[in-house]
């Protein structure tokens, strides 16, 4: 019985361990301390479902009624693949809304491939009409425009897909607005346009670029990711190499895999011949290669003759608008969460007036501080947001920059106001990004720097990505903006309070070969995608778009102090909407 008892009791001891030790592994994994997927993989999810800090879903703001085809050729998906992003990172919330935003997005297209130089779009022999241009205009009235395209040898043409942009405008009030162009695909056009103001209303038009050389757009973009290239320094010991480095690197040489771990973003460099891939120090912008379009289709990019060139009206191009006999309706304050709506806002005497909130002018240096104050502020992006930096260090006599050794053109940059507690950050968004030289140390990607941060109502956060992403399929933006979005949900979560706002593109000049790197159609197809992506997600707003096409300065990458100062308000408005 002694023997027998000894046994039961070693018995009961081995059961209890084992229950002990599984009770432990069950605590362990509950506290996400230790991960099954580690012990059999031993390596860091980069897919977004996987990974601790992305744990909140892709939010359902696209159609859910979009048929996927069994062809593997159907998916949006492939492209990324073929430029190094790992099948397993998407998700199916992520994959059915990238390929609804492929079809939103997708261009009309000639009815033939090839089509001769003297049957393509011209300016020249198009004249836009005023609709009922004899009756009596008031304020809130909407304004319709409509255009019948032509070729060069004066014949209508039977199919759209032309790009073009149409604003009205009163210089003697420095007030204007921006279009919208709906294409009926069959050479007409309309443009629509809300009348905001009384008086002389005038009305341009202008073809940015003709449908046969969006087709050479479109097809730059799918085959020549490489038409601007990056380089990277390695040195170490005294050595040192540069390598070509990009996206969809072909792989006729052994590679370098700067893959984010966390996002999951791809990025690669040609190995150097001596040096280990860790000894990279830098990253750069390298050049622009040249003699990309074929056959007739760099004639579709000709300045002063289809090229950003304006469309004349037919008789008179203007309207008298008298004001409106009805009392207008009061704004409220500007909320976070509400969709973009066309047209957004309107310029009056050089100030940017929304449709839907009431901005606050920001007329001086204490009262940006006044709303600024005990806040931190953090501008991630491209150098248009690097402008708002420039903007707030120029007219805050308080707020001084903490020189951090950095080239002012590229950042990062900080700067503080220890009197008031402010401080400003800005930060380059990760490759791809044309900057001259930057530190690798320094290229970090907008959703790991969003994990990074606290958050609540002292943080205030905004975000402009689009001009360094227009030579790349689009697909590589869309999932960009699906890891910010994500992290931004993330923060969100965390601390509701806290105030994103989303920067959109804007339009440019577009002289010489610059549209087969950096066109306005590039840019409006990224403005599309922000749109549609961050609809229904508790941010807000700077409608940039609207606000570079509505204003009678030239076109520039770099928006003129005015603008830029309007943009700060609208920005602001959302930041401190009232003045209490």
């Amino acid at each position: 019985m002694g023997q027998r008892a000894r046994k039961e009791s070693l018995h009961s001891w081995s059961v209890f361990q084992a229950l002990f030790w599984m009770l432990i592994l069950l605590v362990l994994l509950l506290m996400g301390n230790l991960s099954l997927r580690h012990i059999k993989y031993k390596q860091v999810p980069t897919s977004g479902i996987e990974a601790n800090w992305k744990r909140y879903q892709t939010p359902k703001i696209y159609s859910t009624n979009v048929q996927l085809k069994e062809n593997k050729t159907s998916f949006w998906t492939d492209k990324l693949l073929q430029c190094g992003y790992q099948n397993h990172s998407f998700t199916p919330e992520e994959r059915s809304e990238g390929t609804s935003i492929m079809k939103m997005i997708e261009w009309p297209k000639p009815p033939n491939v090839s089509v001769p130089f003297v049957k393509s779009s011209d300016p020249a022999h198009v004249r836009f009409v005023i609709l009922n241009s004899t009756k009596t205009f008031y304020v809130g009235d909407q304004l319709q425009v409509m255009l019948q395209m032509k070729d060069l040898e004066g014949h209508p043409k039977q199919y759209g897909g032309d790009y073009l942009q149409g604003r009205i405008h009163t210089p003697a009030l420095k007030a204007g607005s921006a279009g919208t162009v709906i294409d009926n695909q069959n050479g007409f056009y309309y443009l629509n346009f809300n009348l905001s103001w009384p008086g002389k209303v005038e009305v341009s038009v202008s073809l940015v670029h003709p449908s046969e050389g969006i087709q050479a757009l479109e097809r730059l973009r799918k085959e020549r990711p490489d038409r601007v290239y990056f380089i990277s320094t390695f040195k170490y010991r005294g050595t040192s190499e540069t390598t070509v480095c990009n996206l969809c690197l072909p792989q006729t040489k052994p590679l370098c895999n700067f893959t984010d771990p966390r996002t999951g973003e791809p990025w690669f460099c040609y190995k150097p011949k001596k040096l280990p891939c860790s000894a990279r120090i830098n990253h750069a912008k390298g050049d622009y290669l040249k003699g990309l379009l074929i056959g007739e289709e760099k004639r579709y990019f000709q300045s002063k003759v289809n090229l950003k060139e304006p469309i004349l009206p037919r008789a008179t191009g203007y309207i008298m608008v008298q004001p409106s006999p009805r009392t207008a309706t009061a704004l409220g304050e500007c909320v976070r969460g509400k969709p973009l709506v066309s047209p957004s806002g309107f310029y009056y005497k050089d100030q940017w007036m929304s449709m839907t909130c009431n901005i606050r002018r920001f007329e001086s240096p204490a009262r940006i501080t006044s709303c600024l104050r005990r806040k931190m502020v953090y501008l991630f992006g491209d150098s248009t947001v690097r402008q708002w930096f420039e903007y707030f260090t120029a007219f805050l006599p308080g707020l001084k920059i903490f020189n951090l050794g950095n080239p002012k053109n590229i950042g990062p940059h900080l700067a503080v106001d220890l009197e008031n507690n402010i401080m400003v950050e800005y930060h380059p968004h990760g490759p791809p990004i044309r900057f001259n030289t930057v530190s690798s140390q320094d290229l970090h990607y907008i959703a790991n720097e969003l994990d990074e941060i606290k958050g609540g109502k002292d943080t205030v956060i905004a975000i402009s990505l689009w001009s360094h992403f227009s030579t790349f399929p689009i697909e590589v933006y869309i999932r960009r903006l699906q890891n910010i979005r994500r992290s931004i949900l993330q923060l969100l979560g965390r601390n509701p309070d806290t105030v994103v706002v989303m920067k959109t593109a804007n339009i440019q000049a577009l002289p010489g070969e610059v549209s087969l790197y950096n066109s306005d159609w590039y840019s409006y197809q990224h403005d599309l995608v922000l749109r549609k992506m961050f609809t229904g997600t508790n941010v807000a707003f700077v409608d940039a778009w609207e606000m570079t096409i509505a204003h009678y300065l030239p076109h520039n990458l770099h928006p003129e102090r005015v603008i830029v100062k309007n943009e700060i308000d609208v920005f602001l408005s959302y930041v401190c909407p009232s003045t209490k």
